[in-house]
């Protein structure tokens, strides 16, 4: 919803398509303050803002100073089917600092985060979530001063190869396939959503949604390729056993390769299939002259993903903290913890 102005040195809308390159200046600048030199893009903005489902005019808000300069912006995601926990991204410009813009925005997500709790069940807890980079004393400040409290640690992993990394064997009985994105994508997501299942936070969606997410993403990120997607088959059955889903570059780092995804289904664990993918996706980029490749990990994995990036050489490249603010407390629907009798 939009918000009424109560100072005028400042003006406040949703954000238009064409705010991207702005907001791209100002994400770049936030973390540069930080000291982290990551380059983001107006292109990524726009991929987000026209994702299925999310409708800009509504989801959004910005702040417009006396001079007509965009120099804030806030927009939440909360496209899920049941949305317990949308996402936050907001920033304010370096020179607008100390005003109350944070606070503001803050406020208008808690708004937009209340307006959503009809549309989950009645005993479900709700919470808005979003990202910092650890130790930036501003967002972190503007976050717990919010109401926001630490919730879990993501690690950014990255390898630096120096030379051509080896190739690990796959396992007996599984080979690697083409990835044909026409046909195929139907089975990339569905391997993703049964591997991603054991995962912190996992909450199932209805399929063909999440279909048309994978679909709107990869059609149009130009970091997309379908050479740097792996498809992991049982040769005996033909069951996709696990995937890894590669991007160009890292979105917001030229120089770094990406892994957006790698997953294994449970009945296929602990037989080297991950560490496989991931040193095959390794040559392929050291073959496009990438030396340097990334991923996400949580670093608290219920699956204990990070001590798998770290034995294929991959070490924490830096640290991002997820901050949650409750809404409204009650049954937490996304997945947690697991059992023993559940561990692959």
């Amino acid at each position: 919803m939009p918000m009424h102005n109560h100072n005028s040195a400042y003006t406040f809308r949703p954000l238009r398509l064409s705010d991207a390159e702005r907001c791209a200046e100002i994400a770049t600048a936030v973390a540069a303050d930080h000291g982290i030199k990551q380059q983001f893009e107006a292109q990524s903005f726009v991929l987000e803002w026209q994702k299925p489902n999310f409708n800009l005019e509504k989801s959004s808000t910005c702040v417009i100073n006396g001079d007509g300069l965009l120099i804030a912006f806030a927009a939440l995601w909360a496209t899920a089917e049941t949305p317990v926990h949308p996402w936050l991204n907001w920033h304010v410009h370096l020179e607008h600092r100390g005003k109350g813009l944070s606070a503001r925005l803050l406020r208008w997500a808690d708004e937009q985060g209340e307006a959503a709790i009809p549309r989950c069940p009645d005993n479900a807890r709700v919470s808005i979530k979003c990202g910092a980079h650890r130790g930036h004393a501003y967002i972190e400040g503007a976050l717990l001063t919010a109401g926001y409290m630490p919730h879990r640690v993501y690690n950014e992993m990255r390898i630096t190869m120096s030379e051509r990394p080896t190739r690990q064997p796959y396992p007996e009985g599984i080979s690697i396939r083409p990835y044909d994105h026409e046909a195929d994508l139907p089975v990339l997501v569905d391997v993703v959503r049964d591997s991603f299942a054991d995962h912190y936070g996992y909450i199932e969606e209805p399929f063909e949604k999440e279909l048309a997410d994978f679909k709107h993403w990869l059609d149009n990120d130009p970091y997309f390729d379908p050479a740097l997607v792996l498809l992991a088959v049982d040769d005996a059955c033909g069951v996709v056993a696990g995937c890894l889903l590669g991007l160009t570059q890292e979105p917001r780092e030229p120089e770094a390769g990406y892994i957006d995804i790698v997953g294994v289904r449970r009945a296929y664990r602990r037989r080297g299939l991950a560490s496989a993918l991931l040193k095959h996706s390794f040559t392929q980029f050291w073959d496009r002259d990438t030396q340097s490749v990334s991923l996400e990990v949580d670093g608290e994995s219920l699956t204990n993903a990070e001590a798998l990036y770290e034995r294929v050489g991959m070490r924490v490249h830096r640290e991002l903290v997820s901050y949650e603010k409750v809404l409204r407390n009650g049954v937490e629907l996304a997945k947690v913890t697991m059992e023993k009798d559940e561990y692959p």
